[in-house]
Parts: structure tokens; C-alpha cells; sequence
């Protein structure tokens, strides 16, 4: 090929490369106008920082996957863990292993001196990984900006990382629940060009790969030697690292390719790539074609640059990407977008003073309402999400929500009534049930001593109540603590909310048939639970006599010392072997339940704004907005 040939085919490379589309959310050229400087600083400061350490650049590209593949694209994969809160910067995928936080950090930190409060974490690390990978030998591309950051991360989300001992099958279906393909996702890979791996994440290859084989045949006896010189067998040294590819390491080409047609991929998520004639095929196509492959890399990271981006209101800008500019955010209290704080202001402003004068009447004349509408909120919001099903009446044709097994205890339906009947009077048509729900939760908490916070509303009621769906939606007092976090888990909640979430029991009362089992006839060789304190277990057996669960007016305390208070004295209770369900005794069951509770017991004001946040979180699982659902004029009936 003469020198114009050259030329003319470099050029194309470079064209097609760039030819990236873009959502319609996200924009190329997004900074041009508030913060002109902002590509460039990010590319300054990159070039710096991997011309004084190459391992930069896959450290940074490695970020901006692992950032992309958790909650979406959002910067999450930047924020600090907490005492309240482990991140995904420290799951077992990124902890030790993720670097470059620092180069982000320096680079946040001019945007800030120049464009204050205008270029998001999630935009840097976008703009960083496409410099990391031109830096180092790869094609430049368009980056589409106008990402927002989250204000959420979770250590446990970290699941939804592909791992390196993953199949084909596997992988293609990780990258399937991210919109990829499996070109995609083969392309992609070839960002294993460049960087490094700890030996614990490929060594079984070497030396315990089957109950019949010592070593992974799939691996180039050569290779394997290598790594076993630069990973010996029972090293626990955590510092072992060796190349991801045995071609200039450090250098963005196609030759990843050829070294897993060779037998010579690190991981069995590289060497998987020829397990299909399929897959094998476009291996085979980026290792003779560097080209094709770079402008394919390009686009497939412009796709990945859009996974479940947060923009427009949605998400805030962090002024310090390792920090969501509200800390009880972090910990859960998510303000979708879709719903706002002082949503009634202007168009009904009465609204929450209403619910609160006619929540604050009713506890007044009998305290333990509290419990029951917090108890009502929470079986609304479980079941179809917070759209008031739950107070929706069984017709002759349909049994509803209210009306099923879960629910027949469910007491404070004329308190919404009344509630709603004076918010029709004054203002028809606005107001939703299931805001009345979310604001009588919070009112009813604070009567009882809890403490107050602002509930985002703009909710809109549903128009379906089945009382069938509420199996398998609402967690029995039964449930063990593998089953309450699988259930909380399905809705989106931690662990740590799970354990929050569960100090609700602090105030209200329960039906003995909810736990008579662990009096009377706990198991085939123990007539009382042994996580039940004897003296406490006695008090309950007088107040419900043996065979007498068929009473429906026997009831108890869940706090047999402050019910009608808003406390800790519940995790006191638990720590005492004191819960009433044994869905209570259960937070005892592991050491980093057990510890929580034993926070909680000791920190009231710890526990005070985990559970505010908590509930707020709660209060918009599955929510209906805008156009969806209606605004019921009565409760009991869709319109």
C-alpha cells in the first residue's frame, strides 16, 4: 500500500469512527455554550495523567463500564461508602481494583473553578474513557453529553457486573439487559487490549479448573507457564498483577483478537468469545481488520454511554463527584423526577395541612390510627406500587386488595374519607388517594414522635385492585431473614432499608393468630420459640389463651412499653428477644443485621432520618404520574 493509500485508509478509520448517534437527551457539543472548556480540560488532564502512568487509561475506561453497567450511567460508581452505606466503589468487583478516582477528582475540581456547577461526573467519565482510549492508540469519537448524576450506590448493585469467569451465554445475556448485542458485547471486550488483572481472577485456570483437569485446556500451554512464573500457586499476594494481554500492553489495537484466537485470553469470558461460529467469526474479522474493529469499538461505546442516563431534572450535578450533595439522598431517598416536593402549592395549598388536621383528630381520639395508616401506606405501596389500590372496595365481581388475607386488619379507610371529602370540597379533581396515603404515613409517624420530612407527591391513583396480588407482595411475620431480604430486594430496597423499614413495628398492635405459632406450636420438638424471651413469652400467653386465635378482638402491643410512641424501644425489644414476629427476631439472624439493630438501639437520631429517607424511597415504588391512572373524586371507587 503506497503512502496515499495509507493515508486515504487512515482517514477513513477516522471518519467512521466519529459516526456515533446520540439520544435524543443527550447531545453532541452539549458544553459549547455553558462550559466551553469542558472536553478539553477533561482531555488535559487525562493526557497527564496517563503520560505519568499508562495504567490510567484502562483504569478509567474500566470506571466508566462499571459505572455505566450499575444504576445506569450516572456517576454512582464515584461516590464515598459511609458508616449507613456501602458503595459500589467497594463491591467485591471494584474494591482494590478500580482506578483513577483521583484524575477524576483533579478534573472536577477545574470544571468547578471554571463552570460551577455545570458539567456532571457522569459527562467526565464519559468524556475520560473515550481520551483514555485515543491516548492510547485508539479511535476518538463524539461523546453525546447532558448526563445528570445519581444520588444513589449500592455496593449490592454491583450484581449486574459481567464476571470474568462468565460464558458465552452468560455474557450475551448480561449484555442483552443492557440493550447490547452480542457484537456488542464482543466488541467491547477488546477494551481487555489494554490494563492489568489480579491473578486471583484467573488463576483457578492454571491450577484448579475442573474435578478432572488441573489446567484449562482452552489455554495455550506457552501462555499458561508464563502466567504461572508471574502468578505462583497459594500466592495470597494481593498485589500480583500481570497484563491482560502479552501484546504491547498499554497500546488501543485489535490484537486482543488474535491473542484469544491463539488461545491466549486471560479470562474465560475472553477465550468464551469462540464458542459460537458466530462469535468466533467476528473475532476473527477485528484481528485481521483493525479498522472495522475500531469503528465499531467507537459506536459500541457511544451505546454504552447512554445505558439509563439521568437527564433534563432528573439526578443533580455534583459539585463533588464523590458526594451526593444530600447525604440522606445517598442513603436512599430518591426524588424521582416525576414527582415533586410542594407539588400542591399553587394548585392546591391546602392539601397537606388538610390531611394532617384530619390525621391528627383521629389519633388524638384513638392513638393507635398512627400504626394503621403507616400500616396502610406501606401494603399500598407493596402491592402495584403507591397508586391507593388498597383502598379501592371488592365489588360483586371482584375481590379487592383490602379484602384479602393481608389486609382484613387494615384499619383507617373513613380517616382517608374524610380526609378526601374535604379535599374535594376545596379542591375538585386535584388531590390523589395515594397522596393522601403518603402524606397520612408521614403525619402519623410525627404524631407519634417520629420525625417530620417533606413528601415529593404528584402520584396518580390506579384503577385495578386484585386481592390475589397481594401474595408473594406483602412479607408475612413469618418470613426469616433470607425470605424479608429477597422481598424488599424485588422492590429495590437493601438490606439496610429492609432492617429501617422494620422499626415501623415500634407502634401498633397485632392479631395473636400473627404469632400464637411460636407460643404454642413451634415446631415438632419445641412448643415455644427458643429465640422468644421466656418472660415475654409467658405475658403473651395470657393475653392469648391456647386455641384461641378464632378471636378476632384479642390483639397486643407490637412494643409492649411505648406502642403509641415513635421510638427505638422496638430494636431494644429485638436485642432482648423481645420481637413479636418472627420476622422481628430475625434481624438478629446475621452479623450485619444484628449490627444495625444494635445502632439503632443505641442512635435515635441515626435511625430518625435512615427511616425518613426510607419512607420516601417507599413512597414512589411503581408510582403513576402524568397522564397515567386518575385522580379518584372517591377512594373506594375508580372513576
Amino acid at each position: 500500500m503506497d503512502r496515499g493509500q495509507m493515508l486515504a485508509a487512515t482517514v477513513l478509520c477516522f471518519l467512521l469512527s466519529n459516526i456515533i448517534s446520540s439520544e435524543a437527551e443527550l447531545q453532541v457539543g452539549f458544553y459549547n455554550y455553558i462550559c466551553p472548556a469542558a472536553e478539553s480540560i477533561v482531555h488535559d488532564e487525562v493526557r497527564r495523567a496517563v503520560s505519568y502512568n499508562p495504567g490510567f487509561a484502562p483504569g478509567l475506561l474500566r470506571m466508566h463500564f462499571h459505572d455505566c453497567f450499575v444504576r445506569g450511567c450516572d456517576g454512582s460508581v464515584l461516590i464515598d461508602s459511609t458508616p449507613f452505606n456501602e458503595a459500589e466503589k467497594d463491591g467485591p468487583p471494584n474494591k482494590s481494583s478500580l482506578r483513577g478516582f483521583e484524575v477524576v477528582d483533579n478534573i472536577k475540581s477545574q470544571l468547578e473553578a471554571v463552570c460551577q456547577g455545570k458539567v456532571s461526573c457522569a459527562d467526565i467519565l464519559a468524556f475520560a474513557a473515550r481520551d483514555s482510549v485515543a491516548l492510547t492508540g485508539g479511535p476518538s469519537y463524539d461523546v453525546p453529553a447532558g448526563r445528570r448524576d445519581g444520588r444513589i450506590s449500592h455496593a449490592a448493585d454491583t450484581k449486574d457486573l459481567p464476571g470474568p469467569t462468565f460464558g458465552l451465554a452468560n455474557l450475551t445475556a448480561f449484555f442483552a439487559k443492557k440493550n447490547l448485542t452480542q457484537e456488542d458485547m464482543i466488541t467491547l471486550s477488546g477494551a481487555h487490549k489494554i490494563g492489568r488483572s489480579h491473578c486471583s481472577f484467573f488463576d483457578f485456570r492454571l491450577y484448579n479448573f475442573s474435578s478432572n483437569m488441573v489446567q484449562d485446556p482452552s489455554l495455550d500451554p506457552s501462555y499458561a507457564e508464563l502466567l504461572k512464573h508471574e502468578c505462583p500457586k497459594d500466592s495470597n499476594d494481593p498485589n500480583l498483577v500481570v497484563p491482560l494481554n502479552t501484546l504491547p500492553p498499554n497500546a488501543f489495537d485489535s490484537s486482543y483478537y488474535r491473542a484469544v484466537l491463539e488461545g491466549r485470553g486471560l479470562f474465560v469470558s475472553d477465550q468464551a468469545l469462540l464458542s459460537t461460529p458466530e462469535s468466533a467469526a467476528l473475532v476473527q474479522q477485528y484481528a485481521a481488520d483493525a479498522c472495522f474493529f475500531k469503528k465499531k469499538f467507537a459506536e459500541a461505546m457511544g451505546k454504552m454511554g447512554q445505558i439509563e442516563v439521568l437527564t433534563g431534572s432528573s439526578g443533580e450535578i455534583r459539585a463533588n463527584c464523590r458526594r451526593a450533595k444530600n447525604m440522606a439522598l445517598a442513603r436512599g431517598e430518591i426524588l424521582e423526577a416525576q414527582l415533586q416536593f410542594g407539588f400542591y402549592d399553587s394548585i392546591c395549598p391546602e392539601a397537606e395541612s388538610i390531611v394532617k388536621d384530619e390525621v391528627s383528630k383521629a389519633v388524638g381520639a384513638n392513638p393507635s390510627f398512627a400504626a394503621a395508616l403507616l400500616r396502610m401506606h406501606f401494603h399500598d405501596c407493596f402491592v402495584r406500587g403507591c397508586d391507593a389500590s388498597v383502598l379501592i372496595d371488592s365489588t360483586s365481581s371482584n375481590t379487592a386488595e383490602k379484602d384479602a388475607p393481608p389486609n382484613t386488619s387494615l384499619r383507617g379507610f373513613d380517616i382517608v374519607d374524610g380526609a378526601k371529602s374535604r379535599l374535594e370540597e376545596v379542591c375538585g379533581g386535584i388531590v390523589s388517594c395515594a397522596d393522601i396515603l403518603a402524606f397520612a404515613a408521614r403525619d402519623s409517624i410525627v404524631l407519634s414522635g417520629g420525625l417530620s420530612y417533606q413528601v415529593p407527591a404528584g402520584r396518580r391513583d390506579g384503577r385495578v385492585s386484585t386481592a390475589q396480588e397481594t401474595n408473594g407482595n406483602l412479607p408475612p411475620p413469618t418470613f426469616n431473614i433470607d425470605q424479608l431480604i429477597q422481598i424488599f430486594t424485588l422492590k429495590g430496597f437493601t438490606q439496610e432499608e429492609m432492617v429501617t423499614l422494620s422499626g415501623a413495628h415500634t407502634i401498633g398492635v397485632s392479631h395473636c393468630s400473627s404469632f400464637s405459632s411460636r407460643l404454642y406450636n413451634f415446631s415438632s420438638t419445641m412448643s415455644q420459640d427458643p429465640d422468644l424471651d421466656p418472660t415475654y413469652g409467658a405475658e403473651l400467653m395470657q393475653l392469648c389463651p391456647q386455641g384461641s386465635t378464632t378471636n378476632s378482638g384479642l390483639i397486643v402491643p407490637m412494643d409492649p412499653y411505648s406502642p403509641n410512641s415513635f421510638d427505638t424501644a422496638y430494636y431494644n425489644n429485638v436485642l432482648a428477644n423481645q420481637g413479636l414476629f418472627t420476622s422481628d427476631q430475625a434481624l438478629l439472624s446475621t452479623d450485619i443485621t444484628a449490627g444495625q439493630v444494635i445502632e439503632y438501639a443505641n442512635n435515635t437520631d441515626i435511625f430518625y432520618a435512615d427511616f425518613a429517607a426510607a419512607m420516601v424511597k417507599m413512597g414512589q415504588i411503581e408510582v403513576l404520574t402524568g397522564s397515567l391512572g386518575e385522580i379518584r373524586s372517591n377512594c373506594r371507587v375508580i372513576n
